[in-house]
Order: C-alpha cells, then sequence, then structure tokens
C-alpha cells in the first residue's frame, strides 16, 4: 500500500508540465501547482491574490454525499482559514492524473490524508484513537479558469472508494512540518512566474 507522502503532491501537475506545450495551458499548470503548495503549507491569503484567482470564485467541495458550496470570496476565504486554523490542510494526491484545456484543469485522483485514530474524521469507524491512519478516496475534478486565473473548484468524490488503513506514526506530519518540506518546491513556483504568465491572456 502507498502511503501519503507530503512532498509527491505535484508528481500529477509536474507530469503534465511535462508534456503539454500550449503556453495558456501550461500558464494554468502552473498557476494549480502553486495553488497546492500554497494550501498545504498554510499560505492560504497568497492563493486568493488577484493574480491567482477571480474576484468571485465559486467551489463546489463534494465528500461522502455532502456537499459544500462556497459562494463568493468570503466564503472561499473562511474554509481555508478554517482547516489551516484546525492543521488539517496537511492533504494531497497518492495518485493523480492532471488534463488540461482552454476551459481550465481536469483531475483524477486518490486523494489521501494521514490521521491520529482520535480525529473527527474517523467518527464512526474502528479504530485505535492511539493509532495512525491514512484515509483514502477517489475523487474527480475540475477547476475553471478565467483569463489565467482560478475561477472554482468543483470536485466529485467517489464515495465507494472510502478507505481506512493503520499505517506506522512517522508517516504522520504536522502543518509547520510540511511547510518547512515543501519551501524548496514552493520555490520553484513563484508569483513573479504567474504574474507573467497572465501576460498571454490580454489581447
Amino acid at each position: 500500500m502507498k502511503v501519503f507522502d507530503v512532498r509527491e503532491i505535484t508528481a500529477g501537475v509536474d507530469a503534465a508540465l511535462a508534456v503539454v506545450g500550449d503556453p495558456r495551458h501550461r500558464h494554468m499548470l502552473k498557476n494549480y501547482r502553486r495553488h497546492a503548495l500554497l494550501e498545504v503549507s498554510g499560505h492560504w491569503e497568497d492563493i486568493l491574490v488577484p493574480e491567482m484567482t477571480v474576484d468571485h470564485p465559486v467551489y463546489r467541495l463534494t465528500e461522502r454525499g455532502k456537499t459544500l458550496v462556497l459562494d463568493g470570496m468570503d466564503d472561499v476565504r473562511s474554509f481555508y482559514s478554517d482547516i489551516v486554523d484546525r492543521g488539517v490542510n496537511v492533504f494531497g494526491a497518492l495518485d493523480e492524473k492532471v488534463a488540461v484545456s482552454d476551459h481550465g484543469i481536469f483531475i483524477e485522483a486518490v486523494f489521501a490524508q494521514i490521521v491520529r485514530g482520535s480525529d473527527e474524521a474517523l467518527a464512526g469507524e474502528d479504530v485505535h484513537p492511539d493509532g495512525t491512519y491514512q484515509i483514502s478516496h477517489r475523487f474527480a475534478a475540475t477547476w475553471p479558469y478565467r483569463n489565467g486565473r482560478l475561477a472554482g473548484e468543483f470536485i466529485y468524490d467517489d464515495t465507494g472508494s472510502w478507505r481506512v488503513d493503520e499505517v506506522d506514526a512517522s508517516a504522520l506530519m504536522s502543518p509547520a512540518d510540511a511547510r518547512k518540506a515543501l519551501a524548496p518546491y514552493l520555490e520553484q513556483s513563484p508569483l513573479s512566474e504567474i504574474e507573467n504568465g497572465l501576460r498571454l491572456f490580454k489581447d
């Protein structure tokens, strides 16, 4: 069984960047890469700057049959602030396929998060409170872009794929440790690169 490693969260988008040549498409992939690194590092405010995200983003996040709709910047800000404040932003793909078109980014992935047995995400599961567990499930998603900026996230969870596996305690990483581990990767995706890419969308 593959165990989540935060340092591999860009593997899918990096594979896409290795083969995609269209400059506008590459820009969207680079935006997606920077977004993921910022989110897991806890730098959520930097996701929502005008160079990265439209003024009124809309998210539809579906998990285990429940859909959370975030309509507008205030909702999205509250969402990111909450997950970082609670320290539940260390997550990502175990395996991810990323495609891009003029519309935006398309994703199919196995998503994973490692938590302690006492975590509320494991409520109702047959786990030991002192254990360490990997939660994983499949999802498909589309991230529409408008003039080179993220317009939203539409994530659709495969409820039948949810699984919980016990893993070694060493696999658990704190938000502070994740931020430190991802700092070199984030340096590879500077905001200046995104700013330069936006020029491709000006007529």
